[in-house]
């Protein structure tokens, strides 16, 4: 006897899926945020580089030849890897 009838499970067996698509598709969405948000920080990185760059050029410039000879500008110099803290 071939039984036509979807077993009494089947609900339980529906909702599985349903969870499970929409753990994927929260899934998914927080994999888009956190590379989007690696994205703005690379660029924000980016125009931290370009500040110090134009810091330093613009100081190199204000300064005069031996900066040791104003106390008050050695704080301007940065060595690599530094950062001014912003």
């Amino acid at each position: 006897m071939t039984v036509l009838f979807e077993p009494l499970n089947s609900g339980h067996l529906r909702s599985l899926m349903y969870h499970d698509a929409r753990l994927q598709m929260l899934h998914d969405r927080v994999i888009n945020r956190m590379e989007r948000v690696d994205h703005l920080a690379n660029e924000v990185e980016q125009a931290a580089a370009t500040l110090v760059d134009a810091t330093r050029s613009s100081a190199v410039h204000a300064l005069p030849e031996d900066p040791l000879s104003n106390s008050s500008a050695a704080f301007l110099h940065l060595e690599a890897g530094q950062t001014i803290g912003l």
